[in-house]
């Protein structure tokens, strides 16, 4: 058995998806509706990742002690 998640944006689409379904005899297990825009749901998404992320007003200078701090680390089994 194979169970798929589909996101349908036009209600049209959903119509002619579920006659092709009833048509084809699969069943339909759940069904919902998200009132929730896409705009939105993008908004959201991207708050949640820079709420994680620090707050850098100069990138570059950032990158460039991020770069000056790194080691290398020595390897296991590898010669300097």
């Amino acid at each position: 058995m194979t169970r798929l998640v589909l996101e349908i944006p036009k209600q049209t689409d959903l119509m002619l998806l579920l006659a092709l379904l009833e048509r084809l005899n699969i069943r339909v297990v759940q069904r919902s509706e998200d009132n929730i825009p896409m705009a939105a749901q993008e908004t959201d998404d991207k708050d949640f990742i820079m709420k994680g992320l620090p707050e850098r007003e100069n990138v570059e200078e950032f990158m460039r002690e991020f770069e000056a701090s790194r080691k290398d680390r020595t390897l296991p089994q590898r010669e300097k």
